[in-house]
């Protein structure tokens, strides 16, 4: 059965609230791509031990170690930073740097016990032609090796600053590395956004490779400042009905992981959280026995 599930951080920016938010509401699973303001790939042993009882204490399950690796990443060896102008906390640095990162990040699942860890498919500064896939393939092989001798699969998330934005490009890069150590973690709304107009005509090909999904939702307007805006899930495009819908009809086990990715009317991640939170609650009966969120 589906379980639902949330990014830490989306919740709030404080580690120890998120926690108490995600068991106030009823989750079980937690997903962590920060900690206490500092990237996963960077926490000392002393917090992972800090995290590891906050996740005995809440009751939580770490579903995924979210880890920005080969992300800011090029996929050639030059060696200029990538300069993002962001909120978004990722490392940043040349291929060695991200593949010592990844090792970090298996030990760290290790032992938090988490099922996955996601990677990202390099900073895209051209087209996603066949060379690009082969090359990239590549790349990642040496991570499916580390992941392999720790027994922890990678899961590959469709992101819009890299080459495997799509849905469909990402199942591909996958196909083309074939090793159960490597599988997907699809966002729709990311797809969207990267205007895979048919994203969810590939879910059969998403389907076949899918380990986690996130959860968003976006409003696309030429008119919007930067063309886009997102939205609590269930007031912007995204079909989330339907997508949840295929997944319950095709018995999908795997967690649906809130990423809300804007701030409320009152300026916080919270307000913003619930929204998204109670938008996935209204629209499918896999999610009614979830309780209420207490606001009080």
């Amino acid at each position: 059965m589906l379980r639902l599930g949330a990014i830490a951080n989306e919740l709030s920016p404080s580690t120890e609230r998120a926690f108490t938010m995600a068991q106030e509401w009823g989750l079980s699973e937690i997903e962590l791509h920060t900690a206490w303001g500092k990237n996963i790939e960077t926490l000392s042993d002393e917090e992972v031990g800090r995290l590891k009882d906050l996740l005995q204490k809440h009751r939580l399950h770490l579903c995924c170690l979210s880890s920005t690796v080969f992300l800011r990443c090029h996929l050639d060896e030059r060696d200029e930073p990538i300069e993002w102008d962001t909120n978004f906390r990722s490392i940043n640095g040349r291929y060695a740097e991200h593949l010592h990162a990844l090792e970090r990040c298996l030990e760290i699942a290790t032992v938090l016990e988490a099922p996955m860890v996601r990677i990202f498919g390099f900073w895209r500064t051209g087209p996603s032609i066949e060379k690009t896939f082969q090359e990239a393939a590549e790349r990642i092989r040496p991570g499916i090796r580390m992941a392999r001798a720790a027994g922890i699969p990678l899961v590959l998330e469709n992101c819009p600053h890299t080459y495997f934005d799509w849905g469909r490009r990402a199942a591909r890069l996958i196909d083309i590395i074939d090793s159960p150590w490597l599988q997907l973690l699809w966002d729709p709304c990311n797809a969207l956004r990267s205007n895979e107009q048919d994203y969810l005509a590939v879910y059969g090909i998403v389907r076949q490779r899918l380990a986690h999904v996130h959860a968003k939702d976006i409003r696309i307007d030429p008119d919007l400042d930067q063309g886009r805006i997102y939205t609590p899930i269930g007031q912007g495009q995204v079909e989330w009905q339907e997508i949840l819908d295929c997944l319950e009809r095709d018995h999908y086990e795997g967690v649906v992981s809130l990423e809300p990715h804007h701030v409320g009317p009152d300026g916080t991640l919270e307000t913003s959280a619930a929204a998204s939170f109670e938008g996935l609650q209204r629209m499918n009966n896999l999610l009614r026995s979830t309780p209420e969120i207490n606001e009080g």
